[in-house]
């Protein structure tokens, strides 16, 4: 597929980078099919190794079609090399993340179509989903270069409502994907139940689990302003009060406190943790945060 075929989602120029790159995995599920994560792939060196029952999504082209004639069954052929594996990209679209400039909504979906566009080009399998206070819509597990088109689509359609509620996304989100793999979960974790149930859902599911905490500047700085009405953007509760250099400096102090305490619980459970904010072009992410974290290389 040419890259300028491809919808205006992601510049062409960056896609082509991004065709440098692969998702690591950096836990293999013993659960894993065969063909998966086998060893490094080694291009046209593939050497034929066995077969697997073909999935909704698999690409066509390795199909066995001789034995389809034979026997009607539609049959993949494996290659030794092949690294396979299943990527969950969730986002969360709650109303929350429509703020910001650029929107949170907006930073997570470029993310997810990077992130998506190099599994796909890597010939691993990639399924999307949003989520508010339940899940909301989904795609399901698609495999090969002719799913980009329906990836990009999927994500640029996402509309931003709903409050959040994390751990009831999960566990719907568990019931359509229930095979293992990489759950990136792209949100601002605003949650008024607290994000730790829904992490702690993911890793229950033993799913490998990347969090990128997408933030904007408003939502970590205060700046004193005397008189203030505060209204929650999700379920639309409004608080009126004075808002001084003490007030201003207390909510930096409990914010900090909040980021801590969301990595540690992240690193405590073996989940990879980024942060960062929409100031921070997504390309930068993308290309040295991930690599960094060794998400992507």
């Amino acid at each position: 597929m040419a890259v300028e075929a491809l919808p205006t989602f992601l510049e062409p120029e960056f896609l082509k980078t991004l065709e440098r790159l692969r998702v690591v995995a950096k836990r293999i599920s013993s659960a894993r099919g065969k063909g998966e994560h086998l060893s490094p792939r080694r291009g046209s060196s593939l050497e034929f190794s066995d077969y697997r029952t073909y999935q909704v999504g698999d690409d066509l082209r390795y199909v066995d079609w001789n034995i389809y004639r034979r026997l009607e069954r539609l049959l993949l052929k494996v290659f030794t090399g092949e690294e396979e594996m299943n990527i969950y990209l969730l986002l969360d679209a709650s109303a929350s993340m429509a703020g910001g400039t650029p929107s949170k909504i907006h930073y997570a979906k470029s993310v997810a179509a990077a992130i998506g566009y190099i599994g796909l080009k890597n010939h691993d399998r990639v399924g999307v989903a949003s989520f508010s206070s339940d899940l909301v819509s989904h795609h399901p597990l698609g495999r090969g270069k002719k799913q980009i088109l329906t990836l990009f689509g999927f994500l640029r359609d996402l509309p931003c409502h709903g409050e959040t509620d994390l751990q009831a996304s999960v566990r719907s989100f568990s019931l359509l994907f229930p095979r293992h793999g990489l759950v990136v979960l792209l949100s601002d974790l605003f949650d008024p139940r607290g994000c730790q149930a829904g992490l702690e859902e993911l890793k229950r599911k033993q799913y490998e689990v990347l969090v990128i905490h997408i933030l904007d500047g408003a939502d970590i700085r205060l700046e004193p302003s005397g008189d203030v009405s505060l209204i929650d953007v999700e379920s639309e509760r409004e608080r009126k009060l004075f808002l001084d250099g003490a007030l201003a400096q207390r909510f930096h102090e409990e914010v900090q406190r909040y980021l801590e305490e969301t990595s540690s619980f992240c690193l405590s459970r073996n989940m990879d943790y980024l942060r960062t904010t929409t100031t921070t072009p997504f390309e930068d992410f993308v290309l040295l945060t991930l690599r960094q974290g060794r998400r992507v290389k």
